[in-house]
């Protein structure tokens, strides 16, 4: 259930534009996206780490193993991306053939 959480909030910011790189767009620009992405960690962590979340929900903590297998799907997406609009930026730009 947390790397469909953690996803979207990388997904969130990708999207700001369709071909502009997130790094240029920057990350502070929307206070509303920080404000719901800050609602979901919240979230996510009284899910998993309040024995109320943990009784009411059916989880239990995530031990380091589990993150450190989320957080690289969460990198790749972000690479795969960025390239993504890297190459439309550049197919862009080329003149055409004539």
């Amino acid at each position: 259930m947390s790397a469909i959480i953690v996803l979207p909030i990388v997904n969130v910011f990708l999207c700001r534009s369709a071909s502009r790189s997130v790094f240029s767009t920057g990350f502070l620009g929307n206070r509303l996206i920080l404000w719901v992405v800050a609602l979901e960690i919240v979230l996510v962590l009284a899910i998993n780490y309040t024995p109320l979340g943990n009784l009411l929900l059916r989880t239990s903590p995530l031990g380091a193993r589990i993150w450190l297998f989320i957080i690289p799907f969460a990198g790749a997406m972000l690479a795969l991306e960025e390239l993504r609009k890297r190459l439309a930026r550049n197919a862009g730009t080329r003149a055409p053939r004539v």
